[in-house]
């Protein structure tokens, strides 16, 4: 259907030079959606797709992901940065070496 997630997997990310940073939303560790967004009719494949794309690709790199974040320093967000937790929205940004 030419869908936006082939396009950017299938065209876009081939030809991103070295050093570029790249942004996906929805994006929740760990690669998966939240049962609320399912039975809400959100139907979304991005996080599936990026996974398979990251887990033996040499050539992008993790930057950040925000969920994961949250999830492994909790206590700093719940000290710091409360308002972050309250949001069940995720992202990660990636880099090309």
């Amino acid at each position: 259907i030419n869908s936006d997630v082939n396009r950017i997997f299938f065209e876009v990310l081939p030809r991103i030079r070295s050093g570029v940073h790249i942004h996906f939303h929805d994006i929740i560790y760990p690669f998966e959606y939240p049962k609320e967004w399912v039975y809400d009719g959100r139907a979304w494949n991005e996080a599936y797709m990026l996974r398979t794309f990251l887990q033996y690709n040499r050539e992008f790199r993790v930057v950040l992901m925000n969920t994961f974040m949250e999830r492994y320093y909790e206590s700093f967000f719940r000290e710091k940065m409360p308002l972050c937790l309250e949001n069940p929205g995720g992202s990660i940004w990636i880099r090309k070496l």
